[in-house]
């Protein structure tokens, strides 16, 4: 239950009672009022903000023993020499992001106890050099097309997945969207 259920609980415990009501009714709203103004004043876990990459493990590991079971797998993927990918289960950037810090754990166990939200992952905008006569701007779009423009648009906004993608040799010209 997260504190709005509560607060509206209490709410509906509430006598619907006429002002000329026995001072028992009234004595009882009142203690649900402080009731729900004790509930307003509860603080609530808040979601962490994970990477995708670890929103997708969460999707499909709902339970805790998923937990202790990955962090077995990353005891057993680990020797002297360091990390050993055959033996590893996902992928290289998991298991990094694993290793970080022991903070990391803690956030992949808050993800699954409280909720997450997936981190927003940059954005770019492929701007080339001005071709020609032209004073008009050239974007790469959506769908790996120059386009010649003067305003950038949400069309021409891109991870960098998808710039390299569509062809590597774009990559150098990628700006942060800010």
């Amino acid at each position: 239950m997260n504190k709005q259920e509560l607060i509206d609980k209490l709410e509906g415990l509430k006598f619907d009672c006429p002002e000329s009501a026995s001072s028992r009714n009234h004595c009882y709203n009142e203690a649900i009022n402080a009731s729900i103004s004790l509930a307003k004043q509860l603080d609530e876990p808040k979601k962490v903000v994970v990477p995708k990459f670890v929103a997708d493990w969460l999707d499909k590991h709902k339970y805790s023993t998923n937990i202790i079971d990955l962090f077995l797998n990353v005891e057993y993927a680990t020797d002297s020499d360091g990390f050993i990918a055959e033996i590893w289960d996902y992928s290289g950037e998991f298991y990094d992001w694993l290793n970080n810090s022991a903070d990391v754990q803690f956030t992949l166990c808050d993800a699954m106890r409280y909720g997450y939200e997936v981190e927003k992952e940059q954005l770019y905008y492929v701007l080339l050099p001005e071709m020609g006569e032209y004073e008009s701007k050239y974007f790469l779009d959506q769908d790996g097309e120059l386009s010649v423009d003067n305003q950038l648009c949400e069309y021409y906004k891109l991870t960098e997945q998808e710039i390299k993608s569509i062809d590597e040799r774009y990559w150098p010209f990628a700006v942060k969207v800010e």
